[in-house]
């Protein structure tokens, strides 16, 4: 099977780090597809100018333009795409053509298939459907007909594929779950398991979602109540000077340490080191983090989120409601021998066996194939009865 993926994030000249996710998915198809990637983006900037070249995709078109307008960005990706299309190698053949996130590419997806007659299929990884995009506008209904068009789609999460629904105000979408990909030659566990008891770490790109004031609190707490915690948080964002002024306010600067960036041999390193992972957040589509953790084989303190409840098994860690750094610190000292006396071997093997490459490409190249042979359809879900969360821990 040949695989056309068109995708609006992937790594470039601008952010050769952007968007690993979608990249590790359509690797993890390589063992059983011929991939082509083509990455098409419009990218609002000041100036104008336009990138043919990329580090990782086959081909590349990057137009950076002043555009604000919405709706003149959907209609630029999609003359962008036709014109992809137009001057593609017409000696290659392509039995489906994947898009990596619907919007703005799939805007006028009726033009498109006009023009490249091979099924679609949609792989979602998006949060903004669970926050409505943040605005109202009527620009909003464009979005919603993408999904109204019977176009199979792939979700990371049924979470996901539920937001996506009551976003596009659907009961049912003809959907597969399919897990984003953790990289098991890095994430996995240590030889011989030796945890370092009150090194607690955390990892985001810090903003107001990420609930790292919670995190921070807790170890204050833990510490008051004499317990020798301490907390690593590592990556950038937005939120560090706020996150240095509580850190200084709490004189917690001996205890809570701000990493920086961390390479991911490095997160690994610290997540195996760890009692556990702390991970507080208003809202996740899958938290990577979190399987990247478990298949360390460290436990996880995260938030009541519908998404990690469901891979999150009962003694891989604790699900905790609400974001209250005083329930936060009753749950980690009433599970912090637990939590080290853990199977770390056993929590690494089952998560892997799920969020694996091997594992996810597998099952991806399943939907492909029967996306192909059922004429680019995949059967429709009722999407309520397939998004209850798992049982609370």
């Amino acid at each position: 099977m040949r695989v056309l993926h068109i995708t609006n994030w992937y790594p470039n000249v601008i952010q050769p780090g952007e968007t690993p996710f979608i990249r590790r998915h359509i690797e993890a198809l390589a063992p059983h597809c011929e991939n082509e990637v083509w990455h098409v983006e419009v990218r609002q900037a000041g100036e104008r100018r336009t990138l043919k070249h990329g580090p990782a995709a086959d081909r590349t078109f990057i137009r950076i333009s002043p555009l604000e307008r919405w709706y003149l960005i959907e209609w630029l990706s999609t003359l962008m795409v036709l014109w992809m299309w137009w001057t593609r190698d017409r000696s290659k053949r392509y039995d489906i053509v994947n898009f990596h996130v619907a919007y703005p590419l799939l805007t006028h997806q009726g033009l498109l298939r006009f023009f490249i007659r091979k099924p679609f299929v949609i792989t979602e990884h998006w949060t903004a459907y669970h926050f409505q995009f943040n605005t109202a506008a009527k620009g909003l209904d464009r979005i919603r007909r993408i999904f109204h068009k019977g176009t199979p789609l792939i979700c990371v999460s049924n979470t996901l594929a539920g937001d996506i629904a009551a976003f596009a105000k659907l009961d049912r979408l003809p959907v597969a779950i399919i897990d984003n990909v953790v990289d098991s030659a890095i994430f996995h566990p240590a030889e011989a398991p030796a945890p370092v008891p009150g090194r607690f770490f955390g990892i985001a790109s810090w903003r107001a979602v990420k609930r790292s004031d919670v995190m921070i609190k807790t170890i204050a707490i833990l510490r008051r109540r004499g317990r020798d915690a301490e907390l690593r948080l590592a990556g950038g964002g937005k939120g560090l000077q706020a996150m240095e002024k509580l850190i200084a306010e709490l004189g917690l600067e001996d205890h809570v340490k701000l990493l920086g960036q961390l390479d991911a041999q490095q997160v690994a390193d610290e997540l195996r080191n760890a009692h556990a992972l702390m991970h507080c957040s208003d809202y996740e589509t899958y938290s990577v983090v979190c399987a990247e953790s478990l298949c360390c084989g460290t436990p996880v303190f995260v938030s009541d989120l519908e998404a990690v409840n469901e891979y999150l098994e009962a003694d891989m860690g604790r699900a905790i409601v609400p974001s209250d750094p005083e329930v936060w610190a009753d749950e980690v000292e009433a599970h912090w021998q637990w939590t080290l006396d853990t199977d770390r071997r056993s929590i690494s093997e089952r998560m892997t066996r799920r969020a694996d490459a091997a594992s996810v490409g597998k099952r991806y190249h399943q939907v492909l194939q029967q996306v192909v042979a059922n004429n680019g359809r995949l059967p429709v879900v009722d999407i309520a009865a397939n998004t209850q969360p798992a049982a609370k821990l």
